[in-house]
């Protein structure tokens, strides 16, 4: 692609700068007698028609020379237009008078974006950084709450005294976009002193300009100290519409007993670009070649010799369903009668004879593409799950191993036991227990809200959280209160974990705990049972959310479950909550002597719930022998 500059009444100044870019100059577009010539208009002013003009065929854009601004053409300028965008650099008095953002948005739609795209949110765009660059940078106006005041009134004041002012009003700006991959890309450049950041001049309570900007794009950055500002957008574009899909390694039978009509077919199937096509003469034999290797499609003839096209049918349906292998009638059958029997036995589609070719080609063509597509989702199914899988995998590789809980049971004679059953591939309950010095461990036990995806990828966050922390551990408190502070930061709105801390010392038989929203823990100490209400506010809900500390007696023999509330928030097969705290209470006094809780609670549990829970459940329990 080669772009040629058509220059009129253009300065020798401008010329040379033309010449540098490499661009050949040539008397009109096309002139150059090549196909591939995209033209640039270059005027030394331009009037409205121009400008209108210069954004339409054959013209991607245009360079207005007369001006203070010493580069006509910047880096995304240039750039833009090379892959195959639109681009405008203008003086600033003649971008604010045309209002240029406006035609040239509806240009990028007619020139770049699949038809109908809706161009209104591309035009605000557009706007908004045109407007940046000319009023805080080549006219250096500043907004309407700037310093200096005066409101509306002093704001267009402000603006008239630019516009005046040739050395201002000179300055050029230059408005450029072209398709990057699956993003449309806009670049505004101006020559003023730069203006690189909206904190400090735009009204929190009223954002506008660019700190609007950011809530509508996929990416709004700066560059050159805010000369250069750069917004790409996902929409629909002329450039990125879907190709045809590829038929050459499609196989399609055809099932006929009339040879000029199975010539036919095969001739029409490989024009269309279908690359194996087999044809047989009998219904017989169109089983035994599906029975060999299962074609993509099969047009079928009903009325044969010997077995039949209904008879066919019926008997590939009984090892090949509709979903998995299409079958289209071919017949001179018309009749309502008739296209019941057809889909009755398990046909897809028909084709009426005698036979066209158009029709073929059209039905045919949405049963391989259906057929593609339907190859390409179950992939894609297949792809997901196993990355679901290795995403579990790597889930449960957060939770304490084997080994480190023979060294807790070893070094402390605590016997922890950790159970999660996940309500779907990927879960947001976590547990762990963390060294806390010789004679101490520390438990966590978590549960963020929702399931899937996000609730995992916030595990990963709290993972990491906790491997940031010191080699002496916090409080129970403590360590919420700086979860919490950290979580606050990084989880979306109505995103927030319940979470049961206990800091366990051995040595002194106690155990000092805190909850945040947590469903109380269950103590066993001979015989009776004690439910640990620690309730403060869920982690990364409020961020001066503060957390109680209590201590209890933990002797020898005494045995703790803290668990999610999926446990006692779940319904039965029958309809009725399968565990209450009275149950949870029989559940646990009811466990086999130096069993694990978490065992025991879970089996009884799923007596109540089979299946996979409606939420996500962890068991987590330790025992003093």
């Amino acid at each position: 692609m080669t772009i040629v500059a058509v220059m009129e009444g253009a300065c020798p100044r401008l010329e040379e700068q033309i010449r540098l870019l490499g661009w050949p100059r040539v008397a009109a577009p096309g002139e150059g007698g090549r196909n591939d010539e995209r033209a640039v208009m270059v005027r030394e002013a331009f009037t409205p028609q121009a400008l209108i003009d210069c954004l339409s065929p054959p013209w991607i854009g245009g360079i207005e020379a007369a001006g203070s601004g010493g580069h006509p053409v910047g880096s995304c300028f240039r750039r833009h237009l090379a892959e195959g965008g639109l681009g405008l650099s203008l003086r600033s008095d003649t971008a604010y008078g045309a209002d240029i953002a406006v035609p040239f948005a509806d240009a990028l739609a007619t020139r770049l974006l699949a038809p109908g795209t809706d161009s209104f949110d591309l035009g605000f765009v557009v706007q908004e950084l045109v407007s940046n660059a000319l009023l805080h940078g080549n006219l250096e106006v500043g907004g309407i709450d700037c310093e200096g005041g005066g409101g509306l009134e002093g704001f267009g004041e402000r603006i008239e005294a630019a516009l005046g002012d040739p050395g201002r009003a000179g300055r050029r700006v230059q408005i450029s976009a072209s398709v990057v991959g699956d993003r449309l890309e806009v670049a505004v450049e101006d020559d003023g002193p730069g203006f690189d950041h909206v904190d400090g001049h735009a009204n929190p309570r009223r954002p506008h300009g660019l700190a609007l900007l950011e809530s509508m794009v996929s990416d709004l950055h700066t560059e050159e100290g805010g000369r250069r500002a750069i917004a790409t957008m996902v929409i629909p574009t002329r450039q990125l519409r879907a190709e045809p899909l590829g038929l050459d390694d499609v196989r399609v039978l055809v099932v006929d007993d009339n040879l000029m009509n199975r010539v036919l077919m095969e001739t029409l199937l490989r024009r269309m670009g279908v690359g194996q096509v087999e044809t047989v003469e009998s219904g017989e034999k169109g089983l035994a070649a599906i029975e060999r290797e299962k074609p993509d499609l099969v047009l079928l003839d009903v009325m044969m010799p010997g077995m039949d096209g209904f008879e066919m049918c019926r008997r590939l349906r009984r090892l090949h369903p509709l979903t998995e292998l299409p079958v289209i009638f071919v017949t001179a059958l018309d009749g309502p009668a008739d296209r019941n029997a057809c889909f009755a036995v398990g046909g897809s589609d028909m084709v009426a004879k005698p036979i066209d070719a158009n029709e073929v080609a059209a039905r045919v063509g949405v049963h391989l593409r259906l057929g593609q597509a339907m190859d390409r989702l179950t992939a894609y199914q297949d792809r997901v799950h196993e990355e679901l899988r290795a995403a579990r995998g790597a889930q449960a590789a957060l939770m304490p191993t084997s080994a480190e809980l023979s060294s807790i049971r070893i070094r402390q004679g605590l016997v922890v036991d950790g159970r999660i059953e996940s309500s779907s591939e990927l879960g947001g309950d976590f547990w762990t227990v963390l060294p806390a010095g010789p004679n101490q461990m520390f438990l966590l036990v978590a549960d963020f809200t929702g399931h899937g995806p996000v609730a995992a990828f916030n595990v990963f966050r709290l993972h990491l959280l906790l491997s940031r922390l010191p080699r002496r551990m916090p409080t129970p408190s403590a360590l919420l209160e700086y979860l919490n502070l950290e979580l606050k930061a990084v989880l979306r709105s109505g995103q927030f974990a319940a979470a049961f801390a206990a800091l366990i010392d051995v040595e002194e038989g106690v155990m000092t705990y805190a909850g945040a929203a947590s469903p109380p823990a269950v103590l066993v100490v001979d015989g009776e049972v004690r439910f640990l209400d620690a309730d403060g506010p869920p982690l990364g809900a409020f961020v001066d959310a503060e957390y109680e500390e209590s201590r209890i007696a933990l002797p020898r023999g005494a045995a703790l479950l803290a668990y999610s509330d999926a446990l006692v928030e779940s319904q039965g097969s029958d309809g009725r909550m399968a565990c209450d705290q009275e149950t949870l209470r029989e559940w646990v006094l009811g466990a086999q002597p130096g069993h694990s809780l978490a065992d025991e609670v879970l089996a009884r549990f799923r007596e109540k719930v089979p299946g996979e829970p409606p939420d996500d459940l962890t068991l987590v329990s330790i025992r003093r022998p």
